[in-house]
């Protein structure tokens, strides 16, 4: 009889993590939608803020590398049934690691300083008016000195896109599932 219980609540796991399945990989997908779309919006003067990002589980942490170069794609830690369940509704946490994050993250107000070589991506052209990023005079010409708007990271945030990120991929990993 007790083998019996234990073949029975094996297959209980089985199905409740096939169930589950499609909402974990969505929820995966959507922190690395938000990432990428983080990496594409927020500055790239060298690539190490763009490759700073992580995502992490309550039990799990991918990071990027922190390497200058082109945004590398940053994979989250899939999720276990019992995490997705019984964890809050905040599955995963995405952070930037890089030194100088909150300064790229208009966070908190620096004095820029250019850091001596041309940005990855390409960007409006002006000179800088008092030296806190993003404060461009554009109708003089200058050289490339930004590549990001300013107070881009709360703007995402507060603007609506990451819940359009977060739906976009949940509702692509609901619709794949076939009863």
């Amino acid at each position: 009889m007790a083998r019996r219980r234990n073949d029975f609540m094996k297959l209980a796991e089985k199905l409740e993590a096939a169930v589950l399945a499609p909402l974990i990989l969505g929820a995966a997908r959507s922190a690395q939608g938000v990432v990428k779309d983080l990496q594409e919006l927020g500055p790239a003067w060298s690539g190490e803020f763009s490759n700073s990002w992580e995502i992490a589980s309550e039990s799990k942490v991918s990071s990027g590398s922190g390497s200058p170069g082109a945004p590398q794609r940053l994979l989250a830690p899939i999720l276990t049934p019992k995490e997705y369940k019984f964890k809050p509704e905040v599955k995963y946490y995405i952070a930037n690691k890089a030194p100088h994050a909150d300064v790229a993250l208009d966070l908190v107000e620096s004095t820029y300083r250019y850091p001596g070589f041309e940005p990855i991506k390409e960007a409006e052209r002006g000179n800088r008016i008092t030296g806190v990023r993003g404060d461009l005079s554009l109708q003089a010409d200058g050289r490339n000195q930004r590549t990001a708007p300013l107070d881009w990271y709360t703007t995402y945030l507060r603007g609506g896109k990451i819940d359009k990120t977060i739906s976009l991929y949940m509702d692509q990993a609901l619709r794949s599932v076939k009863l």
